[in-house]
């Protein structure tokens, strides 16, 4: 009997010591989920995007968005996070769990009651996602089930949507309003890109040490690399290292490049054993020099297919995908290699 009422008591402490999360704290087993819903939506994506300015704004209105699935996991290049649209515009929904595709199909209908949640950006790209307890992000990942069936509600299926066809015009304007625009978090095709050959990668000696540490940083920009796959994955950045293409990369943030190059034998010999998947950007340009980032996760399962010769050589290709923006430019995710269709 004691030891049942010492139970209760740790129980109780614990739940007040995590005042945050306590509806959710304990061994509660998952929760069953909601049947699917219609909610009555009061608030457009576009309206929602609107109340942003500047700083993470935390809802306590009870504001509804919905809007049909334009992204899927199913590839791997999509982690974690939601993208859905409406008439209006889109947005991401920083949802912490994986393999979403199976929960979220294309086309289907999702509301999202906002009251609880933060809306904030990264890299001026606008989130709906919970408060970050470190204070380091605007938004963080609604990974706990509960929750997730508290705030984003499953309604019915529907037919995937159609890609927003833009121009390059629409795409400067975006880019002018920034996280005003409803264009980004949209499911969109952009047309007759070419190949700049440039990439942007920042790969790290050691994941595990300081992120931000000059003598931990490598940035391979302003030229190709000698990449020519979308991303690279453990086992091709490997291969990118034993080539000796980047042997001359420097080591270090601009203006701090006193750590050597890749090129240097313990340096080598530290990356090789501490080798890692990487995103990559993959810059390209709309015709009338329109700079479009295609930015490919290292585990994406397209992450190590060669981008066609064809486009190297200066073929145009359209692509679909979602439209994003980091840090004043264009980046484009695609959903799966099926987003990028050469011109002939």
């Amino acid at each position: 009997m004691k030891k049942f009422f010492y139970s209760i008591i740790a129980v109780a402490l614990l739940a007040v010591s995590c005042e945050e999360w306590e509806p959710v704290i304990g061994n509660q087993g998952d929760p069953a989920e909601p049947a699917y819903e219609t909610l009555t939506v009061n608030t457009t994506i576009s309206e929602l995007k609107a109340l942003y300015k500047g700083k993470p704004l935390h809802i306590n209105d009870d504001v509804i968005i919905g809007g049909q699935v334009t992204s899927s996991d199913v590839s791997g290049n999509i982690y974690r996070s939601l993208y859905i649209q409406d008439e209006t515009g889109g947005i991401e929904i920083k949802i912490g769990n994986s393999s979403l595709y199976n929960d979220y199909k294309l086309g289907q209908w999702v509301y999202v009651k906002c009251q609880g949640l933060v809306l904030g950006n990264y890299g001026g790209m606008l989130q709906v996602g919970a408060e970050d307890p470190t204070g380091e992000y605007e938004t963080a990942y609604i990974d706990v089930k509960s929750l997730i069936y508290a705030h984003v509600i499953k309604g019915q299926k529907g037919t995937p949507l159609a890609p927003v066809e833009l121009t390059e015009n629409d795409v400067k304007v975006a880019l002018g309003y920034s996280y005003r625009s409803p264009y980004f978090g949209m499911y969109v095709t952009l047309k007759d890109l070419t190949y700049s050959h440039e990439i942007f990668a920042l790969l790290y000696m050691d994941n595990y040490e300081d992120k931000k540490a000059s003598s931990n940083r490598l940035f391979l920009s302003d030229q190709q690399w000698g990449v020519t796959t979308w991303a690279m994955s453990q086992n091709k950045m490997k291969e990118y290292l034993l080539s000796g293409v980047w042997d001359s990369a420097k080591i270090g943030n601009s203006g701090d490049y006193n750590y050597g190059t890749i090129g240097d034998a313990d340096n080598l010999g530290k990356l090789m054993d501490n080798a890692a998947a990487y995103a990559v950007s993959q810059y390209f340009k709309m015709p009338q020099g329109t700079e479009i980032q295609i930015r490919t996760s290292g585990y994406a399962k397209f992450a190590d297919v060669a981008i066609d010769r064809e486009i190297i050589n200066g073929a145009k290709i359209d692509v679909t995908g979602i439209l994003a923006y980091y840090n004043g430019a264009a980046q484009f995710t695609l959903i799966d290699i099926d987003g990028v269709k050469i011109k002939y």
